[in-house]
């Protein structure tokens, strides 16, 4: 004889036990997707990075990321190059860069290649900065650290259950090139000075300004630089002329500012006089195009040299 209440009760136990094997097969199948996915996504992160031992290390923003090409400078050098520079890094992140390549990397490079412009210390670049290390969120202490002073603890919750969620499209742009091995820019746009020039006249140009964090950010590296005997090259990577010329006195005030920074282990470069006025080389106003790379890169492989002889 069977009880009703029985059966049903059986049969709703069977159906939360089919639920949750269900459940459970489903976030097996999430956390291997999501943990793997990431994985993947990181190691090609790191190469795109060039979080590895090398005699020069060069850190910057875009104006680096594409006006740079780390394989020819390689090539001019004969020596391992590393090139860590972040679209929208400013002087406080590019700080925590360095800390975190310090960090990953237990041997120094000889040379620190650093990217500096008049407008260094100038606000303008990517809002909520502090993204650009969500993939590194619990891999790198530095980047952690920094980290968890930017974030709400819901966001680190959030990016620390999704990790997959820490590569938006830039990222992931960045994890293809690192896997193919390609550090040279594809920005082929032309630049138009006339129409800059009409954009400068009405004031809609990226602005020179003054942030104090921005200062102790980059006193900061020099700090770190000298105790750990690392050699400094402030590469002024060219702008054109028609930016460098908007803001004269501020232009000068920044430009002042670094070269009273420089001694014998801290050298500033300034390609603009070799370079700003020739507008073929530019993809517009800050950044290079492929051409421009190419110069500039041989052009500044052949002054590492000679920071690199004093440094031996």
């Amino acid at each position: 004889m069977t009880i009703p209440l029985f059966d049903d009760i059986r049969q709703q136990q069977q159906g939360f036990l089919r639920l949750g094997a269900g459940s459970l097969a489903v976030l097996l199948l999430y956390a291997a997707v999501s943990w793997g996915g990431s994985a993947v996504f990181n190691r090609g992160l790191r190469a795109y990075y060039c979080l590895e031992p090398a005699d020069v290390l060069c850190i910057g923003h875009s104006m680096s990321e594409m006006g740079i090409d780390k394989t020819v400078l390689a090539k001019v050098l004969r020596r391992p190059v590393a090139k860590y520079c972040m679209n929208g890094a400013g002087t406080v992140e590019r700080l925590v860069m360095f800390r975190h390549y310090l960090e990953e990397v237990k041997t120094p490079p000889k040379v620190l290649v650093y990217d500096v412009s008049a407008r260094l210390f100038a606000s303008g670049l990517a809002e909520e900065s502090y993204q650009l290390f969500l993939p590194f969120l619990n891999h790198s202490e530095v980047c952690t650290d920094f980290l968890a002073r930017q974030m709400t603890k819901s966001e680190r919750l959030f990016f620390t259950l999704v990790p997959l969620a820490r590569y938006e499209n830039t990222r992931l742009g960045a994890v293809q090139r690192g896997f193919a091995r390609d550090w040279k820019t594809r920005k082929n746009t032309k630049f138009d000075p006339a129409d800059f020039r009409r954009k400068v006249a009405e004031g809609e140009f990226w602005h020179i300004s003054w942030r104090a964090p921005a200062v102790e950010a980059f006193e900061g590296m020099l700090k770190i630089c000298r105790e750990r005997k690392i050699r400094v090259l402030l590469a002024a990577l060219p702008c054109t002329d028609i930016l460098n010329s908007a803001e004269p006195e501020k232009y000068k005030r920044v430009m002042d500012f670094l070269k009273k920074h420089c001694d014998s282990s801290v050298v500033l470069f300034d390609c603009n006089p070799e370079f700003s006025g020739r507008y073929e080389l530019f993809a517009d106003p800050i950044h290079l195009n492929p051409r421009g790379q190419a110069e500039v890169t041989e052009r500044l492989g052949r002054k590492i040299l000679s920071v690199l002889e004093s440094a031996d």
